[in-house]
């Protein structure tokens, strides 16, 4: 999930009636969402597709909340560890290698992930355009 508080950048809203003041907070807020929404879709890793088709975007009064929904998408956020797999609920694993051949085996020595900071490079790069979707919502005219 990705939190970017809004803050004044030098703009005085608080001297704006109460109206107003909320739809620029609104305004920013759908641009900073929709954003981050684009930038997450398009930074996450593609290998079947799940990952990227499990983000989404949710909007709660001036808050929007991008992220994804697959269980494992911290571990290729953040990488994992060498470990052990073994199975679970049956006697050994059985996988495919990439010639073709069927392997059953009852340990597997993962050797762990590289981290793809999908989330964070995203947050990273919505704090970055905050200041540009800030002046486009106070430059463009407004109805009350």
């Amino acid at each position: 999930m990705i939190e970017v508080t809004i803050q004044r950048l030098g703009l005085k809203i608080e001297a704006l009636p109460d109206g107003l003041r909320r739809k620029l907070r609104r305004l920013v807020s759908d641009k900073l969402a929709d954003y981050a929404y684009k930038t997450m879709k398009e930074k996450a890793p593609k290998r079947t597709g799940k990952l990227r088709k499990s983000i989404r975007k949710v909007r709660r009064g001036f808050e929007a909340y991008v992220f994804p929904t697959v269980p494992y998408a911290i571990y290729v956020e953040y990488g994992t560890r060498p470990h052990l797999i073994r199975p679970v609920r049956a006697q050994a694993l059985r996988f495919e290698t990439r010639t073709g051949k069927i392997v059953f085996t009852r340990l597997v020595r993962h050797p762990g992930t590289k981290p793809r900071p999908f989330i964070r490079e995203t947050a990273e790069e919505v704090r970055r355009r905050l200041p540009v979707f800030w002046r486009e919502v106070w430059s463009e005219p407004l109805e009350a």
